[in-house]
């Protein structure tokens, strides 16, 4: 799990090398940070900044899985059949 003072040191690259599962159960619980509305605006700005990062993340981690996926499909489509 991605707890808040944690995300607040990692660097883009290392938040990205995280499960993607825990990546959007973080994104999720800010979201819902947000949409409570009991937060001042200071806080609500980082709160953003914080979802930010995390869409980021996910979006490298989906990118990457698409990749490998299509890679896959190649090598099985190059694979001679028996």
């Amino acid at each position: 799990m991605i707890d808040e003072a944690k995300l607040a040191v990692l660097t883009d690259e290392e938040l990205a090398r995280h499960p993607f599962d825990e990546l959007v159960a973080a994104l999720q619980r800010t979201v819902q940070g947000l949409e409570a509305g009991n937060v001042g605006l200071e806080e609500s700005i980082e709160l953003y900044k914080r979802g930010l990062r995390l869409h980021a993340a996910c979006e490298a981690r989906l990118r990457e899985a698409e990749l490998t996926i299509t890679e896959l499909g190649r090598r099985g489509a190059a694979a001679p059949e028996e």
